[in-house]
Protein backbone atom coordinates (compact mmCIF):
# COMPACT_ATOMS: atom_id res chain seq x y z
CA UNK A 1 0.00 0.00 0.00
CA UNK A 2 2.85 2.19 0.86
CA UNK A 3 4.21 1.38 -2.68
CA UNK A 4 1.34 2.53 -4.14
CA UNK A 5 1.12 5.69 -2.72
CA UNK A 6 4.35 6.44 -3.77
CA UNK A 7 3.84 5.64 -6.76
CA UNK A 8 0.69 7.94 -7.32
CA UNK A 9 3.10 10.75 -5.92
CA UNK A 10 5.89 10.09 -8.37
CA UNK A 11 3.11 10.31 -11.39
CA UNK A 12 1.16 13.31 -10.00
CA UNK A 13 4.98 15.02 -9.45
CA UNK A 14 5.84 13.93 -13.03
CA UNK A 15 2.19 15.25 -14.48
CA UNK A 16 2.45 18.38 -12.89
CA UNK A 17 6.02 19.19 -13.85
CA UNK A 18 5.47 18.43 -17.03
CA UNK A 19 2.08 20.62 -17.65
CA UNK A 20 3.41 23.28 -15.68
CA UNK A 21 6.67 23.11 -18.45
CA UNK A 22 4.20 22.94 -21.36
CA UNK A 23 1.85 25.32 -20.35
CA UNK A 24 4.90 28.30 -19.60
CA UNK A 25 7.37 27.11 -23.24
CA UNK A 26 4.07 25.89 -25.65
CA UNK A 27 0.86 26.92 -26.90
CA UNK A 28 -2.65 25.85 -26.14
CA UNK A 29 -2.83 22.89 -28.73
CA UNK A 30 0.57 21.49 -26.71
CA UNK A 31 -1.20 21.43 -23.40
CA UNK A 32 -4.21 19.94 -24.59
CA UNK A 33 -2.45 16.72 -26.04
CA UNK A 34 -0.46 16.52 -22.92
CA UNK A 35 -3.43 16.55 -20.87
CA UNK A 36 -4.79 13.58 -22.80
CA UNK A 37 -1.58 11.54 -21.87
CA UNK A 38 -1.74 12.30 -18.12
CA UNK A 39 -5.46 11.07 -18.64
CA UNK A 40 -4.38 8.23 -20.34
CA UNK A 41 -2.25 6.94 -18.16
CA UNK A 42 -4.33 7.49 -15.01
CA UNK A 43 -7.28 5.94 -16.66
CA UNK A 44 -4.52 2.83 -17.77
CA UNK A 45 -3.73 2.55 -14.32
CA UNK A 46 -7.56 2.72 -13.18
CA UNK A 47 -8.44 -0.22 -15.34
CA UNK A 48 -5.48 -2.51 -14.41
CA UNK A 49 -5.79 -1.83 -10.50
CA UNK A 50 -9.94 -2.61 -10.61
CA UNK A 51 -10.86 -5.07 -8.57
CA UNK A 52 -14.31 -5.13 -9.02
CA UNK A 53 -17.06 -4.00 -11.40
CA UNK A 54 -18.15 -0.20 -10.73
CA UNK A 55 -20.00 0.31 -14.17
CA UNK A 56 -20.73 4.32 -13.59
CA UNK A 57 -16.84 4.78 -12.22
CA UNK A 58 -15.59 3.05 -15.48
CA UNK A 59 -18.20 5.35 -17.45
CA UNK A 60 -16.83 8.33 -15.48
CA UNK A 61 -13.39 8.11 -16.47
CA UNK A 62 -13.99 6.94 -20.01
CA UNK A 63 -16.54 10.30 -20.70
CA UNK A 64 -13.99 12.73 -18.62
CA UNK A 65 -10.89 11.21 -21.82
CA UNK A 66 -13.22 10.91 -24.66
CA UNK A 67 -13.96 14.49 -23.52
CA UNK A 68 -10.18 15.35 -23.35
CA UNK A 69 -9.20 14.32 -26.82
CA UNK A 70 -12.13 16.64 -28.13
CA UNK A 71 -10.65 19.87 -26.81
CA UNK A 72 -7.85 19.37 -29.34
CA UNK A 73 -11.24 21.14 -31.53
CA UNK A 74 -12.95 22.98 -29.50
CA UNK A 75 -13.04 25.74 -31.29
CA UNK A 76 -15.31 24.15 -33.20
CA UNK A 77 -18.66 25.00 -32.19
CA UNK A 78 -20.55 21.17 -32.25
CA UNK A 79 -17.38 19.97 -30.83
CA UNK A 80 -17.60 22.66 -27.89
CA UNK A 81 -21.02 21.44 -27.10
CA UNK A 82 -20.07 17.86 -27.54
CA UNK A 83 -17.65 18.63 -24.97
CA UNK A 84 -19.88 19.74 -22.28
CA UNK A 85 -22.37 16.87 -23.07
CA UNK A 86 -19.75 13.98 -22.53
CA UNK A 87 -18.20 16.11 -19.25
CA UNK A 88 -22.32 16.46 -18.13
CA UNK A 89 -22.66 13.11 -18.58
CA UNK A 90 -19.66 11.84 -16.74
CA UNK A 91 -20.34 14.09 -13.81
CA UNK A 92 -23.76 12.17 -14.03
CA UNK A 93 -21.93 9.06 -13.65
CA UNK A 94 -20.67 9.72 -10.94
CA UNK A 95 -23.14 11.15 -8.80
CA UNK A 96 -25.21 7.59 -9.94
CA UNK A 97 -21.83 6.16 -8.51
CA UNK A 98 -21.88 7.63 -5.33
CA UNK A 99 -25.68 7.92 -4.53
CA UNK A 100 -26.32 4.53 -3.00
CA UNK A 101 -24.19 5.66 -0.23
CA UNK A 102 -26.15 8.85 0.74
CA UNK A 103 -29.50 6.99 -0.68
CA UNK A 104 -30.91 6.97 2.94
CA UNK A 105 -29.49 9.65 4.35
CA UNK A 106 -31.92 11.68 6.86
CA UNK A 107 -32.19 15.66 5.70
CA UNK A 108 -33.82 18.39 7.89
CA UNK A 109 -35.94 21.30 6.54
CA UNK A 110 -32.59 23.61 7.40
CA UNK A 111 -30.46 21.81 5.33
CA UNK A 112 -32.88 21.79 2.24
CA UNK A 113 -33.02 25.73 2.33
CA UNK A 114 -29.47 25.96 2.08
CA UNK A 115 -29.39 23.41 -0.37
CA UNK A 116 -31.95 25.61 -2.57
CA UNK A 117 -30.52 28.72 -1.61
CA UNK A 118 -26.49 27.10 -2.68
CA UNK A 119 -28.36 25.94 -6.27
CA UNK A 120 -29.73 29.85 -6.45
CA UNK A 121 -26.44 31.48 -5.65
CA UNK A 122 -25.10 29.27 -8.16
CA UNK A 123 -27.69 29.77 -10.67
CA UNK A 124 -26.98 33.53 -10.73
CA UNK A 125 -23.42 32.83 -10.64
CA UNK A 126 -23.54 30.69 -13.93
CA UNK A 127 -25.45 33.69 -15.39
CA UNK A 128 -22.96 36.44 -14.36
CA UNK A 129 -19.92 34.03 -15.92
CA UNK A 130 -22.06 33.64 -19.49
CA UNK A 131 -22.60 37.59 -19.25
CA UNK A 132 -18.50 37.94 -19.02
CA UNK A 133 -17.77 35.30 -21.79
CA UNK A 134 -18.98 37.60 -24.19
CA UNK A 135 -18.38 36.77 -27.78
CA UNK A 136 -16.87 33.14 -26.86
CA UNK A 137 -20.49 32.09 -26.29
CA UNK A 138 -22.24 30.48 -29.36
CA UNK A 139 -25.55 30.60 -28.68
CA UNK A 140 -28.72 29.29 -26.96
CA UNK A 141 -27.81 25.88 -26.80
CA UNK A 142 -24.30 26.45 -25.85
CA UNK A 143 -26.23 28.62 -22.58
CA UNK A 144 -28.70 25.61 -21.62
CA UNK A 145 -25.57 23.20 -21.85
CA UNK A 146 -23.74 25.50 -19.38
CA UNK A 147 -26.58 25.56 -17.19
CA UNK A 148 -26.74 21.71 -17.15
CA UNK A 149 -22.93 21.79 -17.11
CA UNK A 150 -23.29 23.78 -13.56
CA UNK A 151 -26.31 21.91 -12.31
CA UNK A 152 -24.41 18.88 -12.40
CA UNK A 153 -21.26 20.23 -10.59
CA UNK A 154 -23.33 21.25 -8.20
CA UNK A 155 -24.89 18.06 -7.12
CA UNK A 156 -21.92 16.48 -7.32
CA UNK A 157 -20.13 18.35 -4.82
CA UNK A 158 -23.30 18.37 -2.46
CA UNK A 159 -22.92 14.51 -3.09
CA UNK A 160 -19.15 14.10 -2.04
CA UNK A 161 -19.76 16.24 1.27
CA UNK A 162 -22.76 14.33 1.94
CA UNK A 163 -21.10 11.02 1.86
CA UNK A 164 -18.20 12.20 3.56
CA UNK A 165 -20.05 13.46 6.75
CA UNK A 166 -21.36 10.01 6.77
CA UNK A 167 -18.76 7.59 6.41
CA UNK A 168 -15.66 9.76 7.37
CA UNK A 169 -13.22 7.21 6.26
CA UNK A 170 -10.37 7.51 3.57
CA UNK A 171 -12.95 6.22 0.51
CA UNK A 172 -15.08 9.33 1.29
CA UNK A 173 -12.65 11.33 1.55
CA UNK A 174 -10.58 10.69 -1.53
CA UNK A 175 -13.97 10.56 -3.57
CA UNK A 176 -14.62 14.05 -1.84
CA UNK A 177 -11.11 14.94 -3.22
CA UNK A 178 -11.79 13.85 -7.01
CA UNK A 179 -15.09 16.00 -6.97
CA UNK A 180 -13.25 19.19 -6.15
CA UNK A 181 -10.37 18.51 -7.81
CA UNK A 182 -12.58 18.29 -10.98
CA UNK A 183 -14.97 21.18 -10.31
CA UNK A 184 -12.19 23.60 -9.33
CA UNK A 185 -10.09 23.04 -12.41
CA UNK A 186 -13.69 23.64 -14.39
CA UNK A 187 -13.84 26.67 -12.71
CA UNK A 188 -10.10 27.50 -13.09
CA UNK A 189 -10.59 26.68 -17.04
CA UNK A 190 -13.18 28.46 -17.64
CA UNK A 191 -11.64 31.48 -16.04
CA UNK A 192 -8.61 30.69 -17.91
CA UNK A 193 -10.30 30.37 -21.53
CA UNK A 194 -13.48 32.48 -21.63
CA UNK A 195 -12.45 35.48 -19.42
CA UNK A 196 -8.80 35.51 -21.17
CA UNK A 197 -6.75 35.30 -17.63
CA UNK A 198 -4.25 32.62 -18.66
CA UNK A 199 -2.57 32.08 -15.11
CA UNK A 200 -5.71 30.13 -13.84
CA UNK A 201 -4.22 27.46 -17.06
CA UNK A 202 -2.30 25.94 -13.70
CA UNK A 203 -4.93 25.64 -10.96
CA UNK A 204 -6.75 24.41 -13.72
CA UNK A 205 -4.44 21.79 -14.64
CA UNK A 206 -2.96 21.23 -10.99
CA UNK A 207 -6.66 20.33 -9.51
CA UNK A 208 -7.24 18.33 -12.95
CA UNK A 209 -4.26 15.91 -11.85
CA UNK A 210 -5.38 15.57 -8.60
CA UNK A 211 -9.17 15.16 -9.16
CA UNK A 212 -7.84 12.14 -11.44
CA UNK A 213 -5.25 10.87 -9.26
CA UNK A 214 -8.35 10.72 -6.14
CA UNK A 215 -10.41 9.16 -8.47
CA UNK A 216 -8.00 6.44 -9.58
CA UNK A 217 -6.98 5.78 -5.61
CA UNK A 218 -11.07 6.07 -4.65
CA UNK A 219 -11.64 3.01 -7.04
CA UNK A 220 -8.62 0.95 -5.62
CA UNK A 221 -10.28 1.16 -2.00
CA UNK A 222 -12.99 -1.11 -0.79
CA UNK A 223 -16.24 0.05 -0.47
CA UNK A 224 -18.85 -0.14 2.03
CA UNK A 225 -20.84 -3.31 1.72
CA UNK A 226 -24.30 -1.27 1.79
CA UNK A 227 -22.74 0.14 -1.91
CA UNK A 228 -21.88 -3.71 -3.04
CA UNK A 229 -25.39 -5.13 -2.31
CA UNK A 230 -27.30 -2.04 -3.68
CA UNK A 231 -25.43 -2.93 -7.28
CA UNK A 232 -26.04 -6.42 -6.55
CA UNK A 233 -22.29 -8.08 -6.27
CA UNK A 234 -22.78 -9.44 -3.05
Amino acid sequence: MKNLKTLFIVIGVILLIANFYIILEFGLLESRWLRILGTTVLFSIFLIGSKRKEPFLFLAFLLLLLSDFLLIKYEVPWIKKLTFIFVIMAYLSLIKHIRPYVRNLETNLFQKGLFVGILGINIVMLYLLIDMAGTKWDDSWHTFLFYLYGMSMIVMVVLGFSYSNRYSNKSSFYFLWAVLGLVISDISGFMAYYLGVELFYFPDRLFYIIGLLCLVRFSRMDKNKDMLQSYGFL
